[in-house]
């Protein structure tokens, strides 16, 4: 009977102390107030075993104070922001265990909060790459745009600079890089992914996100334009990629279309 208990036994928060043994870090950052998703907060600082990994609570009393909370919420009081660490895409809570608990049980997809980044240091792929996206999401403001391959984000830095640059000249008046990114993001980057869904372009690509196909049919376009003299456009990057063969594979895609391009 004591085998079966143990099966069912509810499984507390991730502990922030015990992942930061797990990983290597060079320093931390504060990336102050933003708005997180709260599927993304998976464990606490101090508190990781008074809550299941529901964010539950385990114990009596914080199921008084979450009650409590439940009932201000529903008169309409505004909670102050949590206050969280950040290692890569997973965060953990310093304070407010309790409002993400009652965020949690009451559906709530996004909730304010400080955070506190910690900086992994460059000693795996995933590392480097979740660096990476760090920095651009903190330049851009963009924190939605995910890609699997290192060097890639850089690339959609360069394209906001130049999208900065030709907003600056048109307005007459300086144009702010996260004003710029917001505009690029809205205008250019989004039509393009809408195009990729549409033609199911993923499909053949496993793996890969939508980020990444961008980033691909926008080395292309601009390769090809240079070959050319002209710009082709993305309709006739994007149909490059639809006659693709299915059954070929990622490399092989992608070594077919560059090959003539170098």
């Amino acid at each position: 009977m004591r085998f079966f208990r143990g099966l069912f036994k509810k499984r507390h928060l991730k502990s922030f102390d015990e992942k930061l043994k797990e990983e290597d870090f060079i320093g931390w950052r504060d990336l102050g107030y933003q708005t997180i998703e709260v599927d993304k907060i998976v464990g606490s600082v101090g508190r990781y075993r008074d809550f299941d990994e529901e964010f539950r609570p385990l114990k009596g009393s914080s199921k008084s104070r979450l009650q409590e909370l439940e009932n201000a919420i529903l008169r309409g009081k505004i909670l102050p922001p949590i206050e969280v660490y950040k290692i890569k895409d997973e965060y953990y809570v310093v304070d407010g265990n309790h409002r993400v608990a009652v965020a949690k049980k009451l559906g709530q997809k996004e909730i304010d909060a400080h955070i506190i980044e910690y900086i992994p240091a460059e000693t795996s792929m995933e590392n480097i790459l979740a660096r990476e996206r760090s920095d651009f999401e903190l330049i851009t403001g963009l924190r939605d745009i995910i890609l699997t391959e290192i060097g890639q984000y850089r690339k959609l830095l360069s394209q906001i600079l130049e999208h900065k640059y030709y907003m600056s000249e048109r307005r007459g008046e300086e144009v702010s890089i996260k004003e710029a990114a917001r505009d690029w993001y809205k205008n250019i980057y989004l039509p393009i992914v809408e195009k990729i869904r549409k033609e199911k372009l993923l499909d053949a690509f496993p793996g890969r996100t939508e980020a990444d196909l961008y980033v691909y049919i926008s080395d292309h376009k601009w390769l090809e334009s240079q070959k050319r003299g002209y710009d082709i456009g993305f309709d006739k990057a994007i149909e490059d990629f639809k006659n693709f063969v299915p059954e070929t594979s990622l490399k092989e895609k992608i070594f077919d279309l560059f090959k003539f391009q170098f």
